[in-house]
C-alpha cells in the first residue's frame, strides 16, 4: 500500500475508533463512518472489502500506536524506576485514546465475530505491556531498590487494575482518572517498598496528625 494510499485508510479508521466506541459494531454502519468521515461509501469499500475488515483495520490501527508509545518508553528509559513512571504518565496522557481501545476490545471480546489478526494484536499489545511492568519491577529488584516480589503477578496486578480504572472512568459521571491512576501507582511503589520523597513526606504528615 502506497503512503498516500495507507495514509487515507488510516484516517478512515482512525473516524472509524471513535463511532465504534461510542456504540458498538453492530450499530455502526458503513454509512454512518462514511457521513462521519465526509466522503462517500463508495471510498470505505475501495480501502476495505466491508465492515469487519474495516473494524479489524481499526482495532488494529489503535493497538499499533498503543505499541508505538511503549517502545518508545523502552527506548527512553534505562532506569526501572523513570520507566514504570513514564509509563504511569503516558497512560494519563492518552487515557481518552486508551478509552476508546478499551471499550472496542471489549465489544469485540463479548461478540460472536472471531478475527485471528486482532486476537493476536490483543494477546500482543498485553504481553507488550505486561514485559514493560515485569521487566522494570525485575529490574529493580536485581539493582535492590525494590522488594523481592513475584514481577509477573504484580505486572498483572497492575495492568488489570489499569483496565478496570480506564471502564470506570467510562461509567461513572464523577470517576476522577487522574486520582485512580496515583493511587494506582502509590500502591505500586508500596508494594515494591519504593516511597519517592513526595510519599514519605505525606505519610509523615499524616503519622502527626493521627
Amino acid at each position: 500500500m502506497k503512503n498516500a494510499t495507507k495514509s487515507r485508510a488510516i484516517e478512515l479508521t482512525v473516524t472509524a475508533l471513535d463511532l465504534f466506541a461510542e456504540r458498538d459494531f453492530a450499530s455502526v454502519t458503513i454509512k454512518d463512518i462514511a457521513n462521519a468521515c465526509g466522503v462517500n461509501t463508495a471510498l470505505i469499500y475501495y480501502y476495505f472489502e466491508n465492515k469487519e475488515d474495516l473494524f479489524r483495520a481499526t482495532i488494529e490501527n489503535a493497538i499499533t500506536v498503543a505499541l508505538e508509545n511503549y517502545t518508545n518508553l523502552r527506548k527512553r528509559h534505562d532506569d526501572p524506576v523513570d520507566l514504570i513512571n513514564d509509563w504511569f504518565d503516558t497512560n494519563l496522557e492518552l487515557s481518552g485514546s486508551i478509552r476508546k481501545l478499551v471499550k472496542v476490545m471489549l465489544d469485540y471480546s463479548g461478540s460472536r465475530i472471531r478475527i485471528s489478526s486482532i486476537d493476536r494484536e490483543v494477546n500482543n499489545f498485553y504481553d507488550v505491556e505486561h514485559s514493560i511492568l515485569s521487566d522494570s519491577i525485575r529490574r529493580g529488584i536485581d539493582q535492590g531498590i525494590f522488594h523481592a516480589v513475584d514481577p509477573d503477578r504484580l505486572a498483572l496486578f497492575v495492568s488489570t487494575h489499569l483496565d478496570g480504572i480506564m471502564v470506570a472512568a467510562m461509567i461513572r459521571e464523577d470517576f476522577n482518572l487522574e486520582t485512580a491512576m496515583a493511587d494506582l501507582r502509590e500502591i505500586l511503589w508500596l508494594h515494591l517498598g519504593y516511597l519517592t520523597d513526595r510519599m514519605q513526606t505525606r505519610h509523615r504528615q499524616d503519622g502527626d496528625t493521627a
